[in-house]
């Protein structure tokens, strides 16, 4: 069992949080909110709350036991096991999402005479193999990469800033493109509340009284890393250069001068360390999904490899066409599914009120 400390939640969270958005998310923010990209931030932060207060008041219900146990005593079984199949379907997915993301990026950047598959295989063998080390394994993961990432997020952004044009910031106040702003909120959101996967930490680590004050906490941690990164985007390259970056990070380590212009395979180890436990983590739910669908037990190495390879299989799928990838990463049909996923602790916690009664007894937190 994992030795529980206060912040181990928080140092998880935000490792497992800051993967996608610090890869994926200053893009679109640059195309569609541009220099109100930071409201635009702030706005799907503060939503993001709403959201894990939710996904809280559910963990709290029974934090000695995961959700996808005790959330039948809720809703019963004919209602929990159809939303137990809709997060598969969506872990699974987002698996494939990942692994193709981070095929794409090395192909595009480093190593592009490699043909997708290949990199797609061995993507894939790496979290599969990742994912088999265990949940402890990949907390403690975290807490080791937690304190390199921060310290590296400040460090990068000093030297981001030092050749930044200070004379755009006028209008970052000055602009009125509330459309957009409100359309990149609800990306901004989507990409930030995937709460509903901590509900499978217990009984690694538990929801508990503090818990929505450590995990606000880490989100916040990566609101502001993408804000910084979409500041010194913005600032370095202007709205119009800038949303033509794929990667933006990777153009603004590359344009920087001495240490800055070689450190770019350092930034990248991390943020594939990150990416990797993100992906394993989902391949963790998908596995507890199914094994409470099939009443397997025992057969986790099997389920891991079985997930594991349907995710590179559906990654190779969307290898096919790159740039109908990159339109769907974002689209307006997929941040709904997310939202969709992500609004499903709020589902439970209106069955919890009908239920106080039937609540387990809880020891002090």
């Amino acid at each position: 069992m994992v030795n529980k400390t206060p912040w181990q939640l928080f140092r998880f969270a935000f490792v497992y949080l800051n993967a996608i958005p610090t890869g994926f998310l200053v893009t679109p923010l640059l195309w569609g909110s541009a220099y109100l990209g930071w409201m635009a931030i702030l706005i799907g932060w503060s939503a993001n709350l709403i959201l894990l207060w939710f996904t809280v008041k559910v963990g709290r219900w029974d934090p000695d036991r995961s959700w996808i146990d005790f959330g039948q005593d809720l809703l019963g079984k004919w209602l929990h096991y159809p939303i137990i199949l809709l997060i598969l379907f969506w872990s699974v997915n987002y698996i494939g999402l990942d692994i193709e993301g981070f095929t794409l990026f090395f192909d595009t950047n480093y190593m592009r005479e490699t043909p997708q598959w290949f990199i797609i295989l061995i993507v894939g063998l790496v979290v599969t193999l990742t994912a088999r080390w265990g949940m402890e394994t990949l907390i403690y993961i975290s807490d080791g990469l937690f304190i390199v990432i921060v310290l590296t997020i400040l460090l990068m952004n000093m030297f981001f800033f030092q050749d930044a044009d200070f004379n755009m910031v006028s209008a970052m106040y000055r602009h009125h493109n509330y459309g957009d702003v409100f359309k990149d909120s609800l990306t901004t959101l989507a990409y930030f509340a995937e709460w509903v996967v901590f509900l499978f930490l217990a009984p690694y680590l538990q929801i508990d009284r503090k818990a929505f004050r450590n995990l606000a906490a880490a989100s916040a941690m990566v609101a502001l890393g993408v804000l910084l990164q979409w500041a010194s985007s913005l600032l370095s390259f202007g709205p119009y250069l800038g949303r033509e970056l794929q990667y933006p990070l990777v153009e603004l380590l590359r344009a920087g001068r001495g240490f800055l212009g070689n450190s770019d395979p350092f930034m990248i180890g991390l943020w594939s360390s990150s990416m990797f436990l993100h992906c394993a983590f989902l391949i963790h739910v998908s596995v507890r999904c199914l094994a409470k669908l099939l009443a397997l037990k025992q057969m986790d190495a099997t389920l891991i490899a079985v997930i594991g390879g349907t995710g590179s299989i559906l990654a190779f799928q969307y290898s096919k066409n790159p740039v109908l990838f990159q339109q769907d990463f974002s689209s307006p049909s997929m941040i709904a599914f997310f939202l969709l996923v992500e609004c499903i602790p709020i589902l439970y916690w209106i069955a919890s009120l009908f239920r106080k009664g039937k609540r387990p007894r809880r020891k002090a937190a």
